[in-house]
C-alpha cells in the first residue's frame, strides 16, 4: 500500500485525538450544546459547496434516512460533549467510545437481521473486561452533592458510544445508497441544529468570553472537524476498509496521551490494563477483514 494514504490516516486520527483537547478547552467557557451546535453547522456549511459540485442531491427518501443518521450522530455527540464538560478523564473516555464499533454489529443485527459472527462474540468479553477495569480504576469527575462514587460523565460516556454504535449501523446501511459528501453534510448539520436547539431550550451564553475560547472554537471547526473529514474521506479513497480500521484505533491512544500530557490524567497499571484490553479487542475484531482484504488482493 502506498505511504501516503496511510500516512494520512495516522494524522487523521492525530487530529480526532487533538478534537478532545479542542473540544475541552472550549466548553471551558461555552457552553456545551451551543458549541455541538454553531460546530457542526459551521463545518456543514463549508463542505455544502463541495456536495453540490460534486454529487447529485439526494431524493426525499435519501434526505429523511440521513436526517435519521444525523439524529442519531447528534445524540451521540451531545452526550459526549456533556461528558467531557464532567471529567479529565478524555483518554478513558475515548477507550469507551471506540467500543462503538464493537457495538455497531448488535445495533445492525437488531435493525437489519445481519447476525454477527462467531468472532464478533469471542471479542467482546475482552472489550467488556478492559471497559470494567477502565471504569473502575479512573477518577470521572465529581459526583453531585450528596453523592458518593462516580460521577454522571461516565454513564454519559456510555451513552454517547452506544447511540454512537447504532449510529455506525445505520450509517453503514445507509451509506451504500445516499451519495458520501451529502451524507456527511446532512449528519453535519442536523447534529449543529439539534445543539443549537437544546442551547435555545437549556442554555445562557456568558456575558464575557475569553479571546483565546475562540481560538479554541476555531481549532475545533477548520481542524479537528472539516480538515479531519476532508483528509479522511480522501485516504479512504486509496486504502481498504480494513486497514483504515486498524489505523484509526490509533485515536484513542493519541487521546490518552493528550490527556495525560496537558491535563495530568493518571496512568496506573489498572487503567493501562484496561485500556490494552480494550485495544485488544478491537485489533482482534479488525483482524479477520485486513486478512481477508490482503486475500482478495493477493495475486492469482
Amino acid at each position: 500500500m502506498n505511504r501516503a494514504p496511510l500516512l494520512l490516516m495516522i494524522l487523521v486520527t492525530l487530529l480526532a485525538a487533538a478534537g478532545w483537547l479542542f473540544s475541552k478547552e472550549a466548553i471551558g467557557e461555552l457552553p456545551p450544546a451551543a458549541f455541538i451546535g454553531s460546530r457542526f453547522l459551521l463545518a456543514a456549511l463549508l463542505l455544502l459547496p463541495l456536495a453540490w459540485l460534486r454529487e447529485p442531491p439526494p431524493s426525499g427518501a435519501q434526505l429523511l434516512r440521513a436526517v435519521g443518521c444525523g439524529t442519531l450522530l447528534g445524540t451521540s455527540l451531545l452526550c459526549w460533549v456533556t461528558a467531557i464538560s464532567q471529567s479529565d478523564a478524555l483518554g478513558s473516555g475515548a477507550f469507551i467510545m471506540s467500543v462503538a464499533t464493537l457495538m455497531a454489529p448488535l445495533a445492525a443485527w437488531a435493525a437489519f437481521k445481519a447476525r454477527p459472527g462467531r468472532h464478533y462474540w469471542l471479542t467482546l468479553p475482552v472489550a467488556v473486561a478492559g471497559l470494567l477495569l477502565l471504569s473502575s480504576s479512573t477518577h470521572w469527575g465529581e459526583s453531585h452533592p450528596g453523592q458518593t462514587g462516580v460521577s454522571l460523565s461516565l454513564f454519559w460516556f456510555l451513552a454517547a458510544a452506544a447511540t454512537l454504535g447504532v449510529q455506525l449501523a445505520v450509517h453503514r446501511h445507509f451509506a451504500q445508497s445516499i451519495p458520501p459528501t451529502w451524507l456527511t453534510c446532512i449528519q453535519l448539520a442536523v447534529t449543529g441544529l439539534l445543539g443549537t436547539l437544546l442551547s435555545l431550550l437549556t442554555e445562557q451564553w456568558p456575558v464575557d468570553i475569553s479571546s483565546g475560547i475562540w481560538g479554541w472554537f476555531a481549532a475545533s471547526v477548520l481542524i479537528a472537524t472539516t480538515l479531519r473529514y476532508w483528509l479522511l474521506t480522501h485516504a479512504l479513497s486509496k486504502m481498504t476498509t480494513a486497514h483504515a480500521a486498524l489505523l484509526m484505533l490509533l485515536e484513542p491512544v493519541w487521546t490518552l496521551i493528550l490527556s495525560t500530557l496537558f491535563y495530568g490524567e493518571p496512568l496506573g497499571a489498572t487503567k493501562l490494563a484496561g485500556a490494552g484490553l480494550v485495544l485488544g479487542a478491537l485489533v482482534l475484531y479488525q483482524l479477520p477483514l485486513l486478512l481477508r482484504s490482503r486475500k482478495l488482493r493477493a495475486p492469482v
